[in-house]
């Protein structure tokens, strides 16, 4: 599928794409397709060795991890070879939230936790994308960006997750 058939570019073609920051995914779907998105959204992070944790109600919280495997990982340059290490692997946290907007639903994705992971994060997100196009679905919304940019009163804003126990 190319760029051109989607109205959110590719992370990779993104301000912050190519970046391991902590960046945020927005897009739009009509609201049957709501559903749909996010959890195929969780089936790639389960995939990728992200597990549901206990969230507020509006929000789908997914870890993988946790900081002794991150600290190992990083501190001795594993990282740079590998994200998983036997029962070790690099820390994340992401946010998946669903959002009534008019006649539409935004449906934002974002890392609060784990920079690191951000491509792992980003290929899911995007093959979600790909997948709604390819069905006819019509995707919109802001795409890629730092999820430091989110609205402030999103869980998806890393310091509002924090404020709410969603880094832990």
């Amino acid at each position: 599928m190319s760029a051109a058939a989607r109205a959110v570019p590719l992370w990779r073609e993104s301000l912050v794409g190519g970046h391991k920051i902590r960046a945020a995914c927005r897009f739009t779907v009509p609201p049957s397709e709501a559903t749909a998105g996010t959890v195929a959204v969780g089936e790639l992070l389960g995939r990728a060795g992200f597990t549901r944790a206990d969230a507020p109600d509006g929000v789908i919280v997914f870890r993988r991890g946790s900081a002794v495997g991150d600290t190992i990982l990083n501190g001795t340059g594993l990282s740079l070879l590998t994200s998983r290490l036997g029962p070790l692997s690099l820390e994340a946290v992401v946010v998946v939230e669903a959002t009534p907007r008019d006649d539409l639903t935004e449906i934002v994705v974002s890392m609060v936790l784990g920079d690191e992971l951000a491509p792992t994060v980003a290929e899911a997100v995007d093959a979600v994308i790909d997948g709604l196009v390819a069905r006819g679905v019509a995707v919109g919304g802001a795409g890629w960006g730092r999820a430091v940019d989110l609205p402030a009163e999103s869980l998806g804003n890393p310091k509002t997750a924090r404020e709410h126990g969603l880094r832990r």
